[in-house]
C-alpha cells in the first residue's frame, strides 16, 4: 500500500485555539517568503481571527476551520494543510491559499476540553462537553440576505476575507458524529461526487446515502447534495422556551456568500466515529423524538424556572436543538424512505440533554448547596445517560483517527482545488 503523503502532517488529536495559534506563526516564521499570517477580525468575545496566506498561483481557495464549534476535525485539517502546502510547490502552482485557522473561536473555547486529552471522545464525555450554538450565534449560518442582516462580527470577517480574496473554492470544513462522507455545495459540480467516492474507497471511509441534513435537496450524484437557497421570507430566530415551534435557519453560509462572487462553496462532512448502519422505522424514529420532545420540554421548563434571564447560553442552545425535533418528525413523515435508520434520531435528543447538564452545572457553581438545583442536576444527568447508552448500543461508535478522517477532508480541498486548473476561473 503506498504511503499516505499526508500521514506526517496529522496529529493524534485536533488542535485547541493555542495550538492551532502555535502551528500557524511557526509555519508563518519558517517560510517568511511564501507565507503570510494576518488577523482578520476579533470575535464577540475579542478573540482574534488569523489567516495564514500561502502565495501561489492566479486563483484563490479560502479553506475555514471549526465553522461549527463541536467540529474540530477541520482544526487539523488547517494545520495539515499549512505544513503540506509549504512543502510541496506543486500545490501552488495554480492556487494561492487562505486558511482561517478557526471560523468561530467563542465557541470552540466552549469546546475543546473534550478534544483536549483523549480523541475521539466517548459519544457520553462528547455529549457531555459539547456546545452547539444556536443558529443566529453561528458565523456560519448569519451571512447577509435580503431579510436577513443581523450578521455577527466573526462573520463580517469572513465577508470582508470573500469580498477581497474572491475565491474560485471556499471550503468550510464541516463534520458528523458518525455515519459516512458527504458534502454539500452552492451548485452542482460533476467532479465532486467522483473525488468523494475515490477518496472515501482510500480513507476507508463510506459514502452517506441520505444524511438528515440533505433530506429534500437535490443531488448531483452519490453524497453530493446542492445547499437549499437562503430563506426568502423573514425568519423567526425568537429564543423559545420550550414550545414547540420548528427549527428555522437565520441567515446565509459561507457557499451562498462565495456563489455571489461566482465562486463554488463546498461543506465536505466527515464523522468522528466509525458506526454501524441502525435500523429504524420512520414510525420508531417518529415515536422516538416525540418522546424526547416531550421530556426536554419539561426538563427545559424546570431549567428556566431555576433560571435568569443572563444564565442561559447552554438553555438558549439546548432549547432551540430542541425545536429541530419537530422539524425532523415532520421530515420523516414527509418522506419516510429518506427519514428511515437515521441515527441523529436517538443523537440530537442527546444533545440538548448534554448542554442542559451544562447549564445546570453554571447554576450550581454559583449555588452549589442548592437541593432543587442538584436534584435537577441529577434528573438531567440521568436522562443524558440512558440516551447515550441506546445511541451507543444502536450505533456502536468506534474510534478512528485522524490519519482517516482528517487525511480524508485534506485529501478532499486538495483534489477539489486541483480542479479549478482544468476549470474556467471564478473571476474571469
Amino acid at each position: 500500500m503506498t504511503p499516505d503523503p499526508l500521514a506526517p502532517y496529522i496529529g493524534d488529536r485536533p488542535p485547541t485555539l493555542d495550538e492551532l495559534d502555535q502551528e500557524l506563526r511557526k509555519t508563518a516564521a519558517e517560510h517568511p517568503a511564501l507565507c503570510a499570517l494576518s488577523e482578520i477580525g476579533r470575535s464577540r468575545e475579542g478573540r482574534p481571527m488569523t489567516m495564514l496566506t500561502v502565495q501561489g498561483g492566479p486563483k484563490h481557495v479560502l479553506v475555514l476551520g471549526a465553522p461549527h464549534p463541536n467540529e474540530p476535525i477541520g482544526l487539523t485539517v488547517i494545520t495539515t494543510l499549512a505544513r503540506y502546502l509549504t512543502e510541496h510547490p506543486q500545490a501552488r502552482e495554480e492556487v494561492s491559499w487562505h486558511l482561517v485557522g478557526c471560523a468561530d473561536p467563542d465557541g470552540v473555547a466552549a469546546n475543546q476540553d473534550w478534544w483536549a486529552s483523549t480523541w475521539p471522545p466517548t459519544l457520553e464525555d462528547y455529549h457531555r462537553g459539547l456546545y452547539r450554538p444556536q443558529a443566529r450565534c453561528q458565523p456560519e449560518w448569519t451571512f447577509p440576505t435580503p431579510t436577513f442582516s443581523a450578521t455577527l462580527p466573526e462573520t463580517r470577517a469572513l465577508m470582508r476575507v470573500i469580498d477581497t480574496v474572491r475565491p474560485a473554492l471556499t471550503v468550510s470544513l464541516h463534520g458528523s458524529d458518525c455515519g459516512g462522507v458527504w458534502a454539500m455545495a452552492s451548485r452542482a459540480e460533476p467532479a465532486l461526487s467522483q473525488i468523494m467516492g475515490d477518496l472515501a474507497a482510500r480513507y476507508g471511509l463510506r459514502i452517506e446515502q441520505t444524511p438528515p441534513d440533505c433530506i429534500g435537496l437535490a443531488s448531483f450524484g452519490a453524497g453530493a447534495y446542492i445547499l437549499a437557497p437562503p430563506a426568502a421570507t423573514e425568519t423567526d430566530t425568537s429564543h423559545g422556551e420550550g414550545g414547540d415551534r420548528e427549527w428555522e435557519p437565520a441567515g446565509s453560509s459561507s457557499a451562498h456568500y462565495t456563489a455571489r462572487h461566482r465562486g463554488l462553496g463546498v461543506f465536505p462532512e466527515v464523522p468522528m466515529w466509525a458506526s454501524t448502519s441502525i435500523r429504524l422505522s420512520p414510525q420508531d424514529a417518529v415515536g422516538v423524538l416525540d418522546d424526547a420532545r416531550h421530556i426536554l420540554g419539561d426538563l427545559i421548563a424546570e431549567h428556566a424556572a431555576a433560571s435568569k434571564p443572563e444564565e442561559g447560553v447552554f438553555l438558549a442552545a439546548a432549547t432551540e436543538v430542541r425545536s429541530i425535533i419537530p422539524l425532523m418528525i415532520r421530515q420523516i413523515q414527509e418522506t419516510p424512505e429518506a427519514g428511515r435508520d437515521q441515527d441523529l434520531v436517538l443523537l440530537v435528543p442527546a444533545r440538548a440533554a448534554g448542554m442542559l447538564l451544562q447549564h445546570a452545572d453554571q447554576l450550581l457553581a454559583a449555588a452549589p448547596d442548592h437541593g432543587r438545583l442538584q436534584a435537577l442536576r441529577a434528573k438531567t444527568e440521568a436522562v443524558l445517560i440512558a440516551w447515550c447508552h441506546r445511541a451507543e448500543k444502536a450505533i456502536r461508535p468506534r474510534p478512528m483517527p485522524l490519519s482517516r478522517t482528517a487525511g480524508y477532508q485534506t485529501a478532499m480541498v486538495l483534489a477539489l482545488a486541483e480542479q479549478l486548473s482544468v476549470a474556467p476561473s471564478a473571476t474571469t
